[in-house]
């Protein structure tokens, strides 16, 4: 290998590498500011996550309106009543099932005819029943 190959071959991994560094960097830099301009949440939602949580669902009633009205903003009323699950699962009425019309008028008799070129074996089918 000559002297000016090792240097060009040098100098190719020395670009590529930089690049892939300065990529790198640029991506750091395009994270960072995505997560600073991300938006909290706020603090109306905060009784969505503490619902969420297993202390939530295996306390009492009493419990658990004391939980939500303990994350609830400042200037929110407090809640006083809470549904219960119990009434969630509920099943909505449903409405009594229709029954089937066929609007389309068939003949049932039409198989019968059908030539023996276009479903041999149903015509070889009709030739045994006979």
């Amino acid at each position: 290998m000559s002297f000016v190959s090792l240097i060009a071959s040098n100098l190719t991994i020395n670009v590529v590498g930089g690049g892939l560094v300065l990529l790198g960097l640029v991506l750091l830099v395009t994270t960072l500011a995505f997560w600073r301009s991300a938006v909290e949440d706020s603090t109306v939602l905060a009784p969505l996550e503490v619902m969420a949580d297993r202390k939530f669902a295996r306390a009492d009633e009493t419990k658990r309106l004391a939980m939500l009205n303990l994350v609830r903003p400042d200037n929110a009323e407090p809640i006083v009543h809470h549904v219960s699950p119990a009434m969630l699962m509920r099943e909505p009425v449903s409405e009594p099932e229709k029954p089937f019309v066929d609007t389309f008028a068939h003949d049932d008799d039409a198989v019968d005819v059908v030539p023996s070129f276009i479903d041999p074996l149903l015509h070889q089918q009709n030739i045994q029943e006979q």
